[in-house]
């Protein structure tokens, strides 16, 4: 049987637009998870038997800062002039977002021939909406000829997609409670999985601030040549700057572009990860600088004027990237001496919604709230009584986060604050909505 013959689903109306691929790709079940590296090793393997090929790879998991720490990489090698990919998820306003080739979004044209490359391959039919995309990433990547690939684990580690490529280094990023349901009820169990990305001989370093013993224990299992924050490096912070400190060495380096100090301790991660003996990369210091300096990711810490207004943008999701964002407001010139402060909120349903509302509580006058699309959404009533039985003003619009914004809006005064965060979700429904009123990133 073919492979066409063998799809559940009529084929993309026309396989040269890549958003009939797109939409056809989501309507095969795209909330489907289903860990495990067969479906993906047995397809990758017969590409690689086409020709495909992997050239240096490094691979980040964690559950908070790993698309900062792939873009601080990205930003730092590609200053030392390699050939860079980087492949994330998930994406905040255009898909293409997930593939960087040179630091850009890949064009539709090399991913819909990738798209077409897979779909002709036995076994693709069987593939999840995540494992689509890391092989379709693979096959672009390979195409364009790069020298490295940064890969972002999407999910756990052990039996995540991208683990099936043996990389070259590997970074282990703040380990939090996150998709309990799938990866564990605790921090230990969460880490277990994600230090399933680490290979005997690799050179790998694991950036913590509360670092779990099960990541050494299993570097030290599979022969890893592991760095672990507190243990084989330290940083230090000034107003202006940090400093690494690995044995009896001290290295300064500049304070990120990316806000927060939680974006320090990303730095060290990759600065730690670059500087480890075992990599082969040259990078040099100047490199290393510039990559600092100039590093930038969507959704993350965004900040937009509008009408007198700040709007804040930020992707967390959880109670580590919640605090994070709550910090970087306290701190970062966001002091709101008489005004308002709004938060514009909703959450998938698999989220700690209750948590996270207890800890944004007594920093918003009023929460505007909507239900995201899609069957993992939080209902209306939860994100409202979250808010509610907290004693907070809880705002909920059924027509949606973009009309929850604009009540928001229209609520606020020149001087105030909206803070927009909750989901990735919350973000790319909204910030289309701030480039068409004519806000600007400030």
């Amino acid at each position: 049987m073919s492979a066409a013959s063998s799809w559940p689903l009529e084929l993309p109306t026309d396989r040269n637009d890549l958003n009939c691929w797109l939409s056809w790709l989501e309507n095969r079940d795209p909330h489907r998870i289903e860990l495990g590296l067969e479906r993906v090793r047995c397809i990758w393997r017969s590409l690689v038997s086409q020709g495909y090929q992997v050239p240096f790879v490094i691979t980040v998991a964690g559950t908070n800062g790993k698309g900062s720490s792939v873009a601080l990489l990205e930003s730092i090698l590609r200053a030392e002039t390699y050939r860079v990919g980087a492949y994330t998820s998930p994406h905040v306003v255009s898909f293409t977002e997930r593939f960087r080739i040179d630091g850009l979004d890949i064009r539709p044209e090399p991913l819909v021939a990738a798209f077409e490359v897979l779909f002709n391959q036995p076994g693709s039919e069987t593939l999840t909406y995540f494992e689509w995309a890391t092989l379709a990433a693979f096959i672009a990547f390979s195409a364009a000829e790069l020298d490295v690939w940064i890969l972002e684990v999407g999910l756990g580690g052990r039996l995540d997609a991208v683990n099936v490529l043996d990389a070259n280094l590997a970074l282990i990023t703040a380990i939090g409670l996150d998709h309990q349901a799938i990866l564990g009820n605790d921090r230990v169990s969460i880490a277990r999985e994600k230090a399933g990305i680490l290979r005997a001989g690799q050179p790998a370093v694991y950036m913590d601030a509360q670092p779990e013993q099960t990541i050494a224990d299993t570097g030290r299992s599979v022969g890893a040549d592991l760095w672990v924050s507190g243990h084989e490096f330290s940083i230090q912070t000034q107003p202006e700057s940090w400093s690494l400190s690995v044995k009896s060495a001290v290295s300064h380096w500049p304070t990120p572009r990316l806000l927060g100090a939680h974006q320090v301790r990303n730095a060290a991660g990759v600065v730690a990860l670059l500087r480890h003996p075992g990599n082969p990369l040259h990078i040099s210091n100047e490199s290393i600088r510039q990559g600092l300096l100039t590093a930038s990711v969507i959704g993350r810490f965004e900040r937009w004027a509008l009408d007198g207004r700040l709007v804040t943008l930020d992707v967390a999701h959880n109670e580590d990237s919640l605090t994070a964002l709550l910090e970087n407001i306290s701190k970062n010139s966001m002091l709101c001496d008489g005004c308002k402060r709004y938060a514009v909120f909703s959450a998938l349903a698999d989220k700690p919604i209750e948590a996270m509302v207890a800890l944004g509580m007594p920093l918003f006058d009023a929460w505007f709230l909507a239900e995201l699309d899609g069957a993992r959404a939080a209902s209306g009533e939860r994100l409202r009584t979250a808010v509610v039985s907290m004693g907070g003003e809880g705002v909920f619009n059924e027509k949606g986060i973009v009309h929850a914004y604009n009540q928001a809006l229209a609520r606020s005064a020149a001087g105030d604050q909206i803070v927009i965060f909750g989901s990735f979700l919350t973000v790319s429904r909204i910030r289309p909505e701030l480039s068409r009123t004519g806000a600007r990133l400030v």
